[in-house]
């Protein structure tokens, strides 16, 4: 794949990556380095398998022990004569970010919604289903529960979800219940203590959209819809297409969404897709999704666009040189459907040699895939031998 170098204005301002150690982070570095821009990456130290770190795109590394020490050293970059752009990959890092706004917004372009702790507000599930409500989108009926609380006018099946995304319990805690008894029984292995509780939705498939916004959603660009070929009841696939479309009724409201929010930045708005095809709100991630490399592949490189566009206060013709395009979590893929009987390897292994872009797999930057396996390798026979003495 060939891909045009970032633009000289772009290329004058500091790029850092404020992250974990995560395929999310990694996307984003392989982004950027596809255009020239070799990112400085704040990585908070971690127990996952060595990723980022080992990605040939970085420029500078500076490894921190903790959030706060993250935002100490990503104070030491700021400049107001030539804003250093800052790319976040995980809620924690967004949240940390919106809440210091004050002191961020005279140093660096980064995802803000105008004024501080805004994008918190707004990472409430509930808070923004009810605005997404106000914008003509339909979302399901929900109640906020403490932990233990049954719901009083909503019906089963339900799907438990935590408030907020950065809160321990976001994926432990997510489940779906048929009636008041299965709900009392899992309340007492879940850890959040608040939550929401959710009317389930029979999904034909799900849907969402990654984009960016900017100036406060003066302008919103969103370039592909992504569908799942396989999913599981409570939690996205990992085997996706991409495509391009012109639902002008669905732009609208998403941009009339984030013009109220005032959010300028990348993000991925979620849907579920009913059996008659209508879409039911979900959530928006105000932050790089998992997945974002692969619009990198269509064409659409999201974290350069969005620097691009904020230094012009405009978006260029972008136009995606796919108009149809796959991707796959490969090892999450395997683990879900091979490894549990759902999909033959033999179908699994062709899946995978005809995907367009993999969330790890790039045969131009190798060493995070090694780290990844040779890892995963070095924890199995570590297990073996402790069951073994």
């Amino acid at each position: 794949m060939r891909t045009r170098k970032a633009i000289p204005e772009v290329l004058a301002h500091k790029h850092i990556v404020l992250c974990g150690d995560n395929m999310n982070a990694l996307s984003i570095i392989r982004s950027l380095g596809e255009v020239g821009i070799r990112p400085i990456v704040i990585l908070l130290q971690g127990k996952n398998v060595s990723l980022v770190k080992r990605s040939r795109y970085i420029g500078q590394l500076v490894t921190s022990p903790s959030f706060n020490k993250s935002l100490e050293i990503l104070y030491t970059y700021g400049d107001s004569q030539c804003k250093p752009f800052v790319y976040t990959s995980d809620d924690n890092h967004q949240c940390m970010l919106d809440m210091h706004f004050d002191e961020m917004k005279d140093r660096f372009y980064f995802f803000n919604a105008g004024e501080r702790g805004r994008v918190t507000y707004f990472m409430d599930k509930n808070n923004i289903c009810l605005a997404a409500k106000e914008c003509g989108f339909t979302i399901a009926g929900s109640e906020v529960l403490k932990r233990g609380e049954l719901p009083t006018s909503i019906h089963y099946p339900v799907i438990t979800k935590t408030l907020n995304p950065y809160e321990y319990g976001w994926k432990r805690d997510v489940g779906v219940y048929y009636n008041e008894k299965e709900l009392a029984e899992a309340y007492t292995a879940m850890v959040s203590k608040t939550l929401l509780v959710q009317e389930y939705v029979e999904k034909k498939n799900e849907l969402s959209m990654q984009g960016f916004s900017i100036d406060g959603g003066k302008i919103v660009f969103l370039p592909f819809k992504r569908q799942y070929f396989r999913f599981t009841k409570t939690t996205y696939g990992s085997y996706c297409y991409y495509y391009t479309y012109k639902d002008e009724d669905l732009r609208t409201r998403i941009t009339q969404l984030i013009r109220n929010i005032g959010f300028s930045g990348n993000f991925e708005i979620e849907f579920i897709e009913k059996e008659d095809g209508g879409l039911v709100f979900l959530e928006i991630n105000f932050r790089h999704a998992l997945s974002n490399y692969a619009s990198t592949i269509g064409g659409v490189n999201l974290p350069y666009e969005w620097a691009k566009a904020t230094l012009k206060h405009n978006v260029d013709d972008l136009v995606p040189t796919k108009n149809y395009f796959t991707a796959m979590d490969e090892s999450k893929d395997f683990a879900t459907f091979v490894r549990t009987g759902k999909v033959p390897l033999g179908r699994w292994l062709k899946d995978f040699l005809s995907a367009d872009s993999y969330y790890l797999w790039n045969s131009r930057d190798i060493r995070p895939v090694l780290s990844f396996y040779w890892g995963k390798l070095k924890r199995k026979l570590h297990k073996d031998k402790l069951s073994g003495e």
